[in-house]
């Protein structure tokens, strides 16, 4: 619920925000990679530098679709980020570590390592680098190697970087909040804020060397895709996750659309230099994410359940954000293995809708499966920590309430 304050702006309830069109978000962002990949794919059949849609505004879209992978950066850095900015402001305990490593670990491990495995096990021929490839992507640590970065599943590169972060903010977050104690809210909220905005500051000045860098040696792709190059679109989330912490009050609604068109004008302004201008190139990433979080915060500065919000909270939508990960993860290998056998999956130009329609369907329907079996069980599974730090007795608490009850039930003079 809602209090109005002014006209112009409302304050928000006590109780936690549950944004549940967040999932939404990451099942379009899923989709409009899956999209990319399917015209990037198409490549193949016009030559390995021309584009199906070359010279066309039809091709500015689509060949910037990769960047709502800091889509995924930017609402992970909010979600992970919210918790630990509401117990420093209320000056209390940060969950614990190990819960949250235990927790993130039960998140993304298990798909992680179904697809990972397969895709290897399928693929396997003792070719040259293929176990180090294995140890690199058990270890996370593929992304600061340019040479296995995209080896057997692409799209994972993004998760190397998100573990870094998860481990980052587990070490971080208990700190941030044994740092502050005692200390005023206006300097608990300082520490907050600060925190992301070093993060961002990180990013930005490693662009701006690459940038300085790329005249004398090197090339972009391999300063591209480490956690150092994409910190900045995390914490930007981080950065957004301190509003409404710190402020409750959410923006009108002239407020929020211009937040929109502020998005919109960016991520055009980007799409359209990202080939013209050697620094949006590098920046691109970067300015995706800011355009998002801008349009993140029209959601998160807005009242709950407003009418876009159970727009986005429908069935569908939910489905489509809790199949994400699995499609994110799937639709490479799938596109690949296809082409290979021949089955569905075209190279020739005129084959890339189709392509996209196949890897969407297929995906979906395999990341529907892999939720069910893989993803939802271990999710269930979370519950076995408390909050706390402790492993839960579930056995033992059922066995006292049943003693309890039988106590009851036998009387004082049995």
């Amino acid at each position: 619920m809602t209090t109005p304050s002014t006209p112009e702006a409302k304050t928000v309830g006590t109780r936690p925000r549950r944004y549940t069109e967040f999932e939404a978000y990451r099942g379009v962002a899923a989709a409009l990679v899956v999209i990319f990949h399917a015209y990037q794919f198409t490549r193949q059949g016009t030559g390995a530098d021309r584009y199906l849609y070359e010279g066309t505004p039809l091709h500015t879209v689509l060949h910037n679709l990769d960047t709502p992978v800091a889509w995924f950066f930017a609402l992970s850095g909010f979600l992970l980020y919210a918790p630990v900015v509401g117990a420093v402001v209320r000056g209390g305990s940060a969950q614990p570590a190990r819960v949250f490593v235990f927790r993130r670990a039960l998140r993304i491990l298990p798909l992680y390592l179904t697809v990972y495995l397969v895709v290897w096990a399928l693929r396997f021929s003792n070719f040259p680098g293929q176990w180090t490839d294995l140890v690199e992507h058990l270890t996370f640590t593929h992304v600061w190697d340019a040479r296995y970065v995209f080896w057997t599943v692409g799209p994972a590169w993004s998760l190397g970087n998100e573990v870094i972060y998860y481990a980052m903010l587990a070490v971080m977050g208990p700190a941030l909040a044994r740092a502050t104690r005692g200390a005023t809210r206006a300097d608990r909220a300082r520490w907050v804020v600060a925190f992301p905005l070093a993060l961002v500051t990180l990013g930005v000045t490693y662009k701006a060397a690459a940038l300085l860098a790329l005249n004398a040696s090197g090339t972009w792709f391999d300063w591209t895709f480490n956690p150092v190059a994409h910190v900045d679109s995390f914490a930007m989330g981080m950065l957004l996750a301190c509003v409404p912490a710190l402020s409750a009050r959410v923006l009108s609604s002239g407020a929020r659309a211009l937040l929109i068109v502020l998005a919109v004008a960016l991520t055009a302004f980007t799409f359209v230099f990202r080939l013209e201008l050697a620094w949006v190139s590098v920046f691109v990433f970067s300015l995706a994410g800011a355009a998002f979080t801008l349009f993140l915060a029209a959601t998160v500065l807005a009242p709950e359940g407003g009418r876009f919000a159970r727009a986005l909270s429908r069935p569908t939508w939910v489905h489509l954000g809790l199949i994400s990960y699995g499609v994110y993860l799937w639709h490479e290998p799938i596109m690949l293995e296809f082409a290979r056998r021949g089955w569905l999956i075209g190279t020739a130009p005129s084959a890339f809708w189709t392509n996209a329609l196949v890897l969407l369907v297929v995906a979906g329907a395999l990341a529907s499966l892999t939720y069910r079996l893989v993803e939802r069980p271990f999710e269930e599974a979370r519950g076995l920590m408390t909050s706390s730090g402790r492993l839960r007795d579930d056995y033992r608490l059922e066995r006292e309430r049943y003693e309890r009850e039988r106590e009851r039930e036998r009387g004082p003079g049995d």
